[in-house]
């Protein structure tokens, strides 16, 4: 599922890059990263032709558990910050979130997952560890680290070895 998942990571990688750069008009940029994102999600199932088999019950298990973690903690994070916190600092526990739920991936997608987590952790852990430095710059980071991972994820070969 290696190739699935890096097609899911460039586009939501792009999505990403995408929305920051249109970020003058908000109705633009959140546009530009939901239909990312979406074209991320249908690709995960139109993608089939770029795996290597059918994907095993542990894999769909820990993707669906990955999921599950994700939205968790999407609703933890909900009731957890408090009302005022800026659009900022959301949007880099968002990363956060998206960081952690990328280990458990590592199962349906590759060990590079595991890596992934951790680079895109320490890249939103930078970012709310420095208050002055604007968002854009790690949420570009960490859609390049997506992007990234996605091409190289993608190069795996089509027939196993």
């Amino acid at each position: 599922m290696a190739r699935r998942g890096g097609l899911f990571l460039v586009l939501i990688g792009a999505g990403l890059i995408a929305a920051i750069a249109f970020s003058g008009a908000a109705l633009v940029s959140y546009t530009v990263f939901y239909i990312g994102a979406g074209l991320a999600v249908v690709s995960l199932f139109l993608s089939g032709r770029l795996s290597l088999g059918t994907p095993t019950r542990a894999q769909i298990v820990a993707l669906a558990g990955a999921i599950a973690l994700e939205v968790a903690l999407f609703i933890v994070m909900g009731h957890a910050l408090p009302p005022g916190t800026s659009e900022r600092v959301r949007w880099l526990w968002v990363l956060m979130i998206v960081g952690i739920h990328f280990a458990p991936m590592a199962v349906s997608f590759g060990p590079v997952f595991v890596l992934l987590s951790g680079a895109c952790m320490a890249n939103a852990a930078l970012g709310l560890l420095l208050p002055a430095a604007p968002y854009e710059l790690f949420g570009l980071v960490d859609g390049a680290l997506k992007v990234v991972v996605g091409l190289g994820s993608l190069r795996v070969p089509k027939v196993a070895a």
